[in-house]
């Protein structure tokens, strides 16, 4: 019987074996303008606008002039998160909230969107615009 299964196997056409990873492959990507976060300093030069369906990296940078966080979780429970890369330590969260930074350092998220809306990350308890960024999902 397992000869049987392994000669159906090897007779199939080579492009059916030979899958691709779908969303998540690397072609399907976008890479988004990274986050920035520094004292006194706009997050971001631009609102970022995403497509449901599509699968995005977003890098967090901060400068370490200050001890600063992004805080989203609206967004956060609007997206599917595939990893989060802190120091090429890889972590595959259910869920996130904020991110903060106590020193210079930066945050590769992969994520697919998923829920149309209008979303924000911002600074906590900033009021200026630019200590935010706007994201719609489409």
């Amino acid at each position: 019987m397992k000869f049987l299964f392994l000669a159906a196997l090897l007779a199939l056409p080579v492009t059916a074996q030979a899958q691709t990873a779908g969303l998540l492959e690397s072609a399907n990507r976008v890479e988004l303008a990274p986050l920035k976060l520094m004292s006194g300093e706009p997050v971001s030069t631009a609102p970022l606008s995403l497509k449901s369906g599509t699968y995005y990296i977003l890098e967090i940078e901060a400068d370490g002039s200050a001890e600063l966080a992004l805080e989203g979780a609206a967004f956060f429970r609007a997206i599917w998160v595939n990893e989060i890369v802190i120091n090429d330590i890889e972590i595959r969260p259910l869920g996130v909230d904020s991110f903060e930074f106590d020193d210079e350092g930066k945050i590769e998220m992969s994520f697919i969107a998923i829920k149309p809306g209008t979303y924000a990350l911002s600074v906590p308890g900033s009021t200026g615009e630019s200590q935010r960024v706007e994201i719609t999902i489409q």
